[in-house]
């Protein structure tokens, strides 16, 4: 009796686990709704300095390959935008609000939505590539049009001490001269250095 319990339990995971494996995925990890709430927030909160077209007229684009690996996942875009966006209120739009603008930031960039909504999730979140999901470009306006120009790479900002991904660690930004966090907008200011 026992040894088939272990048997049916044992068939019961071998299955399970081979139908996952050949299960696809879903799709980048949005859904189109929290795309379009995103639009709508992107619009509210963003585009007056990042632009209607993501192409960063005052602000940092958020179109291309080179802007997407800059987070590397939608974790690390959550991580750095929760704490520090929009400047005249960092971190009050709410968890909802973040998610959608990355489902907006990713269906813009060429992403697929999918079934499954995207969730405040560290590990999902970091599962969440951004330069895999975009790989097929932007397709919610010309890449002409919302390519962005001159130097994205803005150094050193203010991130209520949040390490931002592919940044210095605390420590060793301390421990520099110069310290510098990629690809962030500090709005024309210099932030003060920690001794």
């Amino acid at each position: 009796m026992i040894r088939q319990k272990i048997v049916g339990i044992t068939a019961a995971l071998a299955v399970g686990f081979g139908l996952a494996a050949i299960a696809p995925a879903s799709a980048a990890g949005f859904t189109e709704e929290q795309a379009v709430a995103g639009k709508k927030s992107y619009d509210a909160n963003c585009a007056q300095c990042h632009g209607f077209k993501l192409e960063g007229p005052d602000a940092p684009g958020l179109v291309g390959q080179d802007i997407m690996a800059n987070w590397d996942t939608a974790g690390g875009l959550y991580d750095f935008i929760s704490v520090a966006m929009p400047p005249s209120a960092p971190g009050k739009l709410g968890e909802d609000a973040y998610l959608n603008i990355i489902a907006y930031i990713m269906a813009y960039n060429g992403a697929t939505p999918g079934d499954e909504p995207m969730v405040f999730d560290e590990d999902k979140l970091a599962e969440i590539s951004l330069v895999d999901e975009t790989a097929g470009g932007v397709v919610m306006g010309s890449t002409a049009d919302a390519a962005p120009s001159g130097d994205t790479n803005v150094p050193q900002a203010f991130t209520w001490g949040k390490q931002l991904p592919g940044g210095p660690t605390p420590a060793a930004q301390n421990a520099s001269a110069t310290p510098a966090v990629p690809q962030a907008f500090t709005w024309g200011k210099e932030l003060p250095v920690a001794n």
